[in-house]
């Protein structure tokens, strides 16, 4: 009886989980900036960027598109949509100690310069 029991309760939590997994809201970033983004590109200093990775600690690595120049930047506070567009075109606007991401959405995140990476 303890084995049916424990049957049933396994294919309870898989169906729960799977469930639940499937009804988690993912959205692809939008490949073309919205109003709002177009806004602040025209006002900004902003380049376009290749988000090439993101780290656990949220330090980030863009590599610019004319230059090829690849930035790490480092999070003043955590990043909530960087993960989301790894390998995905943003704009970034990078002064001597600061930085600023602009992604698609027309949201920004705030940096520091963590300066120029040359192995990347």
């Amino acid at each position: 009886m303890n084995a049916g029991l424990l049957q049933l309760c396994r294919a309870i939590c898989i169906a729960l989980i799977w469930g639940g997994c499937a009804s988690l809201p993912i959205s692809v970033p939008p490949s073309e900036p919205n109003a709002k983004a177009m806004r602040l590109l025209m006002e900004d200093g902003y380049v376009e960027a290749f988000l090439m990775r993101r780290f656990a600690d949220g330090r980030i690595l863009v590599r610019l598109t004319r230059e090829g120049a690849v930035w790490m930047l480092d999070p003043k506070v955590n990043c909530l949509w960087c993960w989301t567009h790894v390998d995905k075109r943003i704009w970034v606007n990078i002064d001597k100690r600061s930085a600023r991401a602009l992604n698609t959405s027309g949201e920004t995140a705030e940096f520091w310069n963590g300066g120029l990476v040359d192995k990347y």
